[in-house]
């Protein structure tokens, strides 16, 4: 696989794992907790979508791609 699919793999899947993390916690509805799910998955994929691209666009990440 090229580097640019495992670093999209493991975004997904460590956010999927925050997403999880931070909702199981709360002690609400499952719906709700659902709707949790979704909402910490996207904010912590945009964080670390932001993140890999500053580390991509100050070249920190050259050596890679």
């Amino acid at each position: 696989m090229s580097p640019t699919v495992i670093t999209i793999l493991s975004l997904v899947s460590l956010s999927g794992l925050s997403g999880w993390f931070f909702s199981r916690s709360k002690k609400v509805e499952k719906p709700v907790k659902a709707m949790l799910f979704v909402l910490y998955f996207w904010v912590s994929f945009f964080i670390e979508l932001v993140i890999f691209a500053g580390l991509y666009h100050f070249g920190f990440l050259s050596e890679y791609f």
